[in-house]
């Protein structure tokens, strides 16, 4: 398997969910502080909690118009001796995962994945891992005993 994998259209849904929740969490701590500075005649918090709220806006904004392009630039891929993930077009970005210093695959779901039906898939090392967002379950799972099974083979065969 060494053709280049996309990750599936519900990913997108999932960073937008993702964005929101982020936007959600700075909005409601930079409302709270507002709030506590305007109630208490603190001033010194005013400013800093209106400088949050934009913030929260911007990095939404941002993180939105983002999407479409990491879904267009996002691709993982099995060889025979590594897992590759490359991502970006502007500010590219290619992690190679020797299979001979896989240590564990898992699959992982939170709440935002399993509303899509998404499984992430975290590549572990001994000093590192990385993971696929998100791939459908039979996919990960797939993937998962592909990658374990060259790991068990490599370290067979180097023994």
């Amino acid at each position: 398997m060494t053709e280049s994998n996309q990750l599936p259209p519900q990913i997108k849904t999932v960073w937008r969910l993702s964005a929101l929740f982020t936007f959600l969490i700075l909005a409601i701590v930079g409302i709270g502080c507002y709030f506590l500075a305007t109630t208490n005649n603190w001033q010194w918090l005013s400013y800093p909690s209106l400088v949050l709220i934009g913030i929260a806006i911007i990095y939404f904004i941002i993180e939105l118009i983002l999407v479409p392009y990491r879904y267009a630039f996002w691709r993982y891929t099995l060889t025979d001796d590594a897992v590759e993930l490359r991502s970006g077009y502007i500010f590219r970005h290619l992690v190679s995962i020797p299979i001979a210093r896989v240590q564990d695959v898992t699959l992982e779901a939170g709440p935002v994945l399993q509303s899509q039906k998404l499984q992430k898939v975290r590549v572990t090392t001994a000093s590192t891992s990385h993971t696929i967002d998100g791939l459908e379950p039979e996919v990960g799972e797939r993937l998962r005993k592909q990658i374990m099974q060259m790991a068990v083979e490599v370290n067979d065969h180097d023994v």
